[in-house]
């Protein structure tokens, strides 16, 4: 399944659910995407089936990077805006670029570490990288190098469950991996299963402390993990995502992304 949007990793609990507040639109960047991704500097990212274009904070465009050969972006993850991590599931390759889109380290065939078929992955800390290898029923962590550092084994046989994943990020030593039919796994550094968040049907969420965020029927949700209590609000009706990103929110629209700045 082709993943819908990135997480912005950062530690303060989201405020945009505040009734008090208001939205207006800052700018427009225009153009379809599949998805599109942010970074902790305030990029944006817009993936359009095999481009990627990345943006600045006031939506300037600023680079640009597409491999035919490699078919469509699944996901891509730029936790790290130094080192953004793209995956091209239907043909098992990533590719690590740099800040400005370059492609340095060259196509990487995940069949060459151990890696059968990667449905998502995402950074970790200390240079590391997880995948979930569906032929494994895995969930694997990876050096820089992509050299296996840790599995959680096969998970299929673990938890008796199905496993379909669509979406992946690490945040403050945890794995939160999305399996829409049963919810969100999480996992500590080491690939070892600690509980389920009782959210199905999803294909992205943010995580905050003690908080996931996420999108679901033209709303952003924030669920507590600890009060099991959820708010919401409502976004616009064409928007197909919305992602929450510091003090504002994007809508991505099937024609355009919009940034809504919050005012009181």
């Amino acid at each position: 399944m082709t993943l819908r949007a990135f997480v912005i990793l950062i530690s303060l609990v989201p405020s945009f659910l505040q009734a008090q507040s208001e939205w207006v639109e800052e700018f427009k960047i225009v153009g379809g995407s599949d998805f599109i991704a942010t970074d902790v500097l305030e990029n944006i990212y817009r993936v359009d089936q095999t481009e990627l274009y990345k943006y600045d904070s006031q939506g300037k465009f600023q680079f640009r990077y597409s491999d035919k050969q490699l078919g469509v972006i699944t996901s891509i993850d730029a936790t790290y805006p130094l080192r953004p991590l793209v995956l091209y599931a239907d043909l098992n390759y990533v590719i690590l670029l740099d800040n400005t889109l370059s492609n340095n380290r060259g196509n990487i065939n995940l069949v060459n570490h151990g890696i059968g078929l990667a449905m998502t992955a995402c950074s970790s800390v200390q240079n590391h990288f997880w995948f979930y290898d569906a032929m494994q029923f895995a969930l694997i962590r990876t050096n820089e190098n992509f050299t296996q550092v840790s599995t959680s084994g096969n998970l299929s046989q673990i938890l008796g469950i199905d496993l379909n994943p669509n979406f992946m990020v690490e945040f403050a030593n945890r794995v939160y991996l999305n399996n829409p039919e049963t919810g969100i796994l999480v996992f500590d550094i080491f690939g070892t299963y600690i509980k389920t968040i009782p959210i199905t049907g999803l294909d992205q969420f943010q995580v905050f402390e003690d908080e996931i965020v996420y999108f679901e029927n033209h709303k952003l949700f924030q669920y507590n993990t600890k009060l099991f209590q959820a708010r919401e609000i409502e976004i616009n009706p064409n928007a197909e995502n919305a992602y929450f990103w510091k003090d504002r929110i994007i809508l991505d629209c099937p024609k355009e992304v919009i940034v809504l700045k919050k005012t009181l």
